[in-house]
C-alpha cells in the first residue's frame, strides 16, 4: 500500500513541475489569471524577434510555443513577455489581458506576429488578418496575419477568405462572429 502511494505522490509531484503549477508566486495560493511563471525567460528583443524557449507555454491554452511556425507574443508594459501558440491564443489576450495575463495594472506596449509569407516577426497592428480562409492553426481554422496589400490579394486568391481587419478594429462582438465562439472565459465576468 504504501508503495503505490509513494508512486501516486511522485507522479503527482512531477506532473506539478512539468506543467508549472507553482500556485501564485505573491500569496503562495493559485489564481484564475495568468501566473507569473507563465512570462517568457526571454522577452522580444528591442528589434521585434521572438525568443520562445522549450519551457514557454501559452498562457491560454498551455501548448508549447518554441516549435511554432505562426507563433505570436505580447509584451506589457511591466515589461513581461508572453509567447502565443499562434494568433488566435495572442488575440484573445490582447483582447483581455487581464484575464490571460493577468495583467491588472500594465497595458499591452506591443505584439509580435509572424508574417504568413514571410516568416518576418512584425508588429501585430500593422498586418492584414484574414479570418475564414483553408489555413489551419494548432487549434483549427486560424486567423492569419499578413503584411502589405499585394501579400493580402496573393493570400486571397491562393486560401480565400472571409473577412479582413485590423487588430483594431477587434473586438469581443467581432472574435465572437468570426469564431464562434465568446473571447472571454465562460467564469470570468
Amino acid at each position: 500500500m504504501r508503495t503505490a502511494t509513494g508512486r501516486i505522490l511522485l507522479l503527482l509531484t512531477a506532473t506539478l513541475l512539468v506543467t508549472g503549477c507553482q500556485g501564485d508566486r505573491e500569496t503562495g495560493g493559485t489564481s484564475a489569471e495568468a501566473p507569473s511563471h507563465l512570462a517568457a525567460a526571454v522577452a522580444i528583443g528591442t528589434d521585434g524577434q521572438m525568443h520562445p524557449g522549450e519551457t514557454d507555454r501559452c498562457p491560454v491554452c498551455a501548448m508549447t510555443t518554441h516549435d511554432r511556425k505562426m507563433g505570436a507574443a505580447i509584451e506589457l508594459s511591466d515589461d513581461r513577455t508572453f509567447y502565443f501558440c499562434g494568433p488566435g491564443c495572442m488575440m484573445k489576450s490582447w483582447l483581455h489581458p487581464e484575464i490571460f495575463l493577468g495583467a491588472k495594472d500594465v497595458t499591452v506596449k506591443r505584439a509580435i506576429v509572424t508574417d504568413f509569407f514571410t516568416g518576418e516577426h512584425v508588429d501585430a497592428t500593422a498586418v492584414n488578418w484574414v479570418a475564414g480562409s483553408d489555413v489551419l492553426g494548432p487549434m483549427g481554422p486560424m486567423i492569419v496575419p499578413v503584411v502589405g496589400k499585394e501579400a493580402l490579394a496573393t493570400f486571397l486568391e491562393r486560401h480565400g477568405g472571409k473577412t479582413t481587419f485590423s487588430l483594431a478594429e477587434l473586438d469581443d462582438a467581432m472574435w465572437e462572429t468570426l469564431t464562434g465562439k465568446k473571447a472571454m472565459p465562460h467564469d470570468s465576468k
